[in-house]
């Protein structure tokens, strides 16, 4: 189930770069990581938890989603449908309402937001300063909103060598 998890990431997330230009993936393999000990169901999630977000365009979502839909039990496909943000949708009227229903999924955001809190501070540049308080700002909310102490949640990361590590 993992393998076919992470076959699918790759295909929508593989060539993908974050805003500092880190390959996406090694966000996506943060996140599974951080829930893997929750267990498999929890894992294949995070692999795929912004995979139908972030596939385009609209036929290759549709491709993405159906393979999702095909590959995994329904429990998983109602929790990566669940931490999927539909188009319009206002994230802390409509998105974390709807997300909090589902504990996979709520388990899952609680990894993604943790791990976007702790590399807020590599937004350092001067002209970056206003994203970096206004992204801390929104994730510590986020993990409040999910019922865990935002602040405590950051641990500023690194990225050595393909990974995102706790920065000592």
């Amino acid at each position: 189930m993992i393998e076919r998890a992470k076959e699918i990431a790759q295909s929508v997330h593989g060539p993908l770069k974050d805003k500092k230009h880190y390959p996406y993936m090694s966000h996506i393999i943060d996140v599974a990581k951080r829930v893997s000990h929750l267990g498999e169901k929890y894992e294949v999630v995070a692999w795929l938890h912004d995979a139908i977000e972030d596939a385009k365009p609209v036929d290759f979502k549709k491709k993405v989603t159906a393979q999702i839909e095909v590959a995994f039990d329904e429990e998983i496909v109602l929790a990566i449908k669940a931490i999927s943000k539909n188009p319009g949708e206002d994230y802390f009227a409509d998105y974390l309402p709807r997300l909090k229903l589902n504990s996979i999924a709520t388990q899952v955001k609680i990894a993604d937001a943790s791990h976007n809190l702790s590399k807020a501070h590599l937004l350092n540049q001067i002209d970056e300063i206003p994203l970096q308080e206004e992204l801390r700002s929104k994730y510590i909310k986020v993990l409040d909103e999910l019922g865990v102490d935002g602040k405590s949640c950051e641990k500023p990361l690194e990225h050595k060598d393909g990974k995102w590590l706790i920065k000592e």
